[in-house]
């Protein structure tokens, strides 16, 4: 059975602790209603946790005080591509694509991801995307819809016919 007990200056950092670090205020939560005397399981009940997920927290505390209550650093190796690609785009968004030599007129995930191709190597769609929520970018695709003035298809046939070649079959040659 865990039962922590907190002194003034314990109790007025958790307090604060909670009410300025919302990753960590669910748990200073846990730590406050033990240190007042709930038990584990009157806890876990009353927040809809598991008793578990209390005790870890509460031992974290015990053992190590307020940094107890921080998340650990995920295992395996760090997300290096998503940080060049960050940097990349703080680059590149501040720009339009046709300073690229892209013809677009803003910028789309796949036109993203194709500049990054050539300088940091293949990116998903998935790294972009992500990226870009992190940094705080703001997206959407782009809508396909013809401009009001735009001229119809009889108008521009003319046009197109002068700048396409005229195919074998219809080459005519006077005798």
């Amino acid at each position: 059975m865990i039962c922590l007990v907190l002194s003034p200056e314990e109790k007025a950092q958790v307090e604060q602790a909670r009410r300025t670090r919302p990753q960590i205020a669910e748990r200073c939560h846990y730590v406050l209603l033990n240190a007042e005397g709930w038990s584990v399981p009157h806890i876990a009940q009353r927040l809809d946790r598991n008793e578990h997920t209390i005790r870890t927290w509460l031992k974290a505390y015990q053992t190590a005080g307020l940094p107890g209550l921080q998340n650990t650093p995920q295992p395996g190796r760090p997300a290096t591509k998503g940080q060049e690609v960050t940097a990349q785009l703080e680059h590149l968004l501040v720009q339009s694509p046709s300073h690229f030599g892209y013809i677009e007129e803003g910028w789309t995930v796949d036109l993203i991801r194709h500049y990054l191709a050539q300088k940091t190597g293949d990116v998903s769609d998935s790294t972009v995307r992500r990226q870009l929520q992190a940094g705080g970018w703001v997206y959407k695709r782009f809508a396909k819809t013809v401009p009001l003035k735009a001229p119809s298809t009889e108008k521009k046939k003319p046009g197109w016919q002068r700048l396409s070649p005229p195919s074998a079959s219809t080459k005519h040659t006077n005798p």
